[in-house]
Formats: structure tokens, C-alpha cells, sequence
């Protein structure tokens, strides 16, 4: 992996953090990403294509595009891109899918949109990759969408659980990320009937990703007749939430729900902390299921609920078990639960379609293997399913809890039925 640091980038007008897997047997390398205002050369429309000939792939190899954030506030989720990267080694290893290797290219967009739609034609129409993997950012994902819809690209495992990427279906975007306005119903629904909430607060950050899962929970809430008693927003360039913390404590609810991205979370329970509300806190997963929490929210981390849509590190399970080693070998330092494991799950999903293709690898038929998955628990995501008409991926989930300086297993797997 190449790393580049902030001085040099500013200096060149570009922000880039590129591995690639074949490359570090090689010496590595760096692709510049685009800036705000540049616009990469057109070099043809990903669609022309015809089985091998399709874009990012040749005899030997699959090209596949990302990008991740690694500086800014949500700097956290780079180490989706870090999982990623992790299982393509760990694949090439073992000898590559149909006798291909595959070769990751990755940028920092910044938690950026504008910086995001220029990645993503650089991706497509330069670097011609064959599909793209993990994007974190709802608001960055949904600024690429008509870019990624215009070129018919597969972009698989969006790390965005935001309603815009699965319903209505979008034939060439496949979720697998829980959509948060599942997770928040599944919250809802574990606050009434086993914690017996019946005063709820809600806090949520002020944009497409905090605002689905606000959503769907006042619609859930609704159905049960519960109006919330706090309904706090905050903006992702907060850095002081005594404010909305002191709000939350005059509402009084007995249990919290916040829809927020890791450090926000970890900020504003320390601040409910300090002012004494302890009660119940109910997090979603972007932003609750990583054991990083506990030290970045120290001894406020008590009382902290959230889901996982993936089998626990740290469990006996023998897929954790391959996935916390080859994390140690190919990406060491790395922390393997929350952002990482996504992205190593993301990247089986992805590669079990390009192993189902076998040696048709067309976009076209790619896509359509992906489609043949129902209920795959073959990788580390619970019952990975896709059709024509359902690319949510998985709304299955299991709540965890705090417990002894890590995130625990406190129910069997939830599975919600989408539309029922």
C-alpha cells in the first residue's frame, strides 16, 4: 500500500490513497485521484463490452474501483478499503478467481460528493475498472448514482444502508450494508418489547443517512402509537454536543436511539455521560458496532446497543477466524472489528458473483450470477440475498451489547421481511 501524506497532496491539487494487490509484490504504485474541478479524459463507455473484452479485465487480472474515506471526520471508515484489500490478497493468494488476479484501486474522497462524482469518472471512464466495491458515504454515493446508472458499472456492497441505492431497485447497484430504515424499525421494535422503552429520544445526524434511519423509526414508532420525546439533529462538522445532550436529558427518555457515524457517537455519549443519562443508547451500526468505541468513548461506553450484520470478531466462528488472520498478514495495525470487517465481507459478496461467472465475465452476466445468492452465509454477512426485484443484500441482523470492553451478542439473528 502507497501512502501519500496531506503536505504532498495539497501541493500536487490531489488527494490519493492507492494499493494495489499485484503491485506490492512489485515495488506499489500511485494514481492520482481527480480534484474538484478536474475532468479525466474520456476514454469510451464502459458498456462496450463483450465477455473478456469487458473493462478491467485481461487474462490475468480483474480490476476492481473504490474509494474510502482516509482524512476528514469520518477518516474512520478508510479501513473499509483496508478489508477490502485484505480479502483480494488473501483470494490472490489462494490463486485468484478463475485463474485471474485481482487488483484494487481506491481513493480518499474525503466524506466528499463533489470529490466523489469526480472519483467516480475517473474510475470509470480512466481506469476502467470492471466493477466497484464498498463506496462509503450516503451523501457521496448518491452525488456518483446518476454516474454509476449513466455507465451501467456493477458497484456491489455500497457502504450505505440509505433507501436511494435498493428501493426502488437499481439493476447494477446491489446493498449489503443493513439500510438503516430496517435497522431502525429492528430498533424500535427491541426498545418497545424487550427493553420495555416507552419514552424515546432520537438523535440524528442532519443529512441522507441520518434522516433515513430517523425516518423510519418515527414511522415505526408511530405504529406503535409512541410519539418521541426528544428529536435532537445535529451536523457532521458538530464538535460540541453538550448542548444537544442537555436537551436529551430535559426529555427524560428511558431509552436513546442515535443515527450517527462513529465519532459523533462516541462525542455525544460521553456528553450524555457527563450529565447523567446512562439509560439504554441504541446506535446503528455505521456508528456503534466497532470495540474502538470503548476507547475512543471510555467509561461513557456503558448501557450501548447496537446490530451487526455480520458474524462478531472475536467469536469462534471459523470465517472470523480467516478473516482476523489474513487481516493480521495483509493489513497488520489494522482494527479488525467495525469498518474493516464490512469491507472483507463486501469483497466476498463481490467475488462469489465473479466466481458464479466463471468465464463469462460480462458486466451483463456478472450481474446476474449476484442474482443466484439466496440466503449465502458462506461469508461473514447473515443470509446475503439478491434477486431482480430485492439488491438489499441482507436485512438480517443481531443486536450486540456492550459488555467487558466488547461489542456481544445479545439476540439471535433478526431477520425483517422488506414490505411485510
Amino acid at each position: 500500500m502507497v501512502k501519500i501524506n496531506r503536505k504532498s497532496l495539497m501541493a500536487i491539487g490531489s488527494v490519493v490513497v492507492s494499493f494495489s494487490l499485484l503491485l506490492s509484490a512489485c515495488g506499489g504504485g500511485t494514481t492520482s485521484a481527480p480534484t474538484n474541478a478536474e475532468a479525466p479524459k474520456s476514454t469510451g463507455s464502459a458498456k462496450q463490452e463483450a465477455g473478456k473484452s469487458a473493462p478491467g479485465i485481461t487474462d490475468s487480472e480483474i480490476l476492481i474501483g473504490n474509494w474510502a474515506t482516509q482524512s476528514g471526520p469520518a477518516a474512520f471508515y478508510g479501513a473499509i478499503a483496508k478489508g477490502v484489500d485484505a480479502y483480494f490478497q488473501y483470494v490472490n493468494e489462494q490463486g485468484g478467481v478463475n485463474g485471474r488476479k485481482l487488483k484494487l484501486v481506491t481513493y480518499d474522497e474525503e466524506y466528499q460528493p463533489s470529490r466523489a462524482v469526480a472519483i467516480s469518472k475517473k474510475l470509470i471512464e480512466e481506469d476502467k475498472v470492471f466493477a466497484i466495491v464498498g463506496n462509503d458515504c450516503t451523501s457521496c454515493n448518491k452525488a456518483a448514482l446518476p454516474q454509476f446508472k449513466k455507465e451501467g458499472i456493477p458497484v456491489v456492497g455500497v457502504s450505505s444502508g440509505a433507501d436511494v441505492f435498493v428501493n426502488p431497485v437499481i439493476p447494477n447497484v446491489y446493498g449489503l450494508l443493513t439500510n438503516y430504515g430496517v435497522e431502525a424499525r429492528i430498533f424500535v421494535n427491541y426498545a418497545v418489547d424487550e427493553l420495555k422503552a416507552k419514552r424515546i429520544g432520537i438523535f440524528y445526524q442532519n443529512d441522507d443517512f441520518g434522516k433515513s434511519g430517523y425516518n423510519a423509526a418515527i414511522d415505526e414508532l408511530k405504529k406503535k402509537g409512541i410519539q418521541p420525546v426528544a428529536e435532537i439533529p445535529y451536523n457532521t462538522t458538530d464538535v460540541d454536543f453538550s448542548s444537544p445532550a442537555l436537551k436529551m436529558k430535559e426529555a427524560n427518555p428511558d431509552v436513546v436511539l442515535s443515527f450517527t457515524i462513529t465519532k459523533s457517537t462516541a462525542a455525544y455519549k460521553k456528553e450524555l455521560h457527563k450529565v447523567g443519562v446512562n439509560v439504554p443508547f441504541m446506535v446503528t451500526s455505521v456508528g456503534g458496532a466497532d470495540n474502538n468505541l470503548f476507547n475512543l468513548a471510555g467509561e461513557a461506553w456503558k448501557n450501548v446497543y447496537s446490530s451487526s450484520w455480520t458474524a462478531l470478531v472475536g467469536s469462534d466462528d471459523p470465517k472470523v477466524k480467516k478473516y482476523e488472520e489474513a487481516l493480521g498478514k495483509y493489513a497488520k495495525g489494522v482494527n479488525p472489528s467495525g469498518p474493516a470487517l464490512w469491507g472483507w465481507a463486501e469483497a466476498e459478496v463481490l467475488v462469489e458473483g465473479l466466481r458464479r461467472a466463471g468465464d463469462d465475465l460480462s458486466r451483463e452476466n456478472f450481474m446476474k450470477q449476484l442474482e443466484t445468492l439466496k440466503d449465502w452465509n458462506e461469508g461473514l454477512a447473515f443470509n446475503v440475498t439478491y434477486t431482480p426485484e430485492n439488491h438489499y443484500g441482507t436485512t438480517s441482523v443481531i443486536i450486540i451489547k456492550d459488555q467487558d470492553g466488547k461489542m456481544v451478542k445479545a439476540s439471535d439473528v433478526i431477520k425483517y421481511e422488506v414490505g411485510k
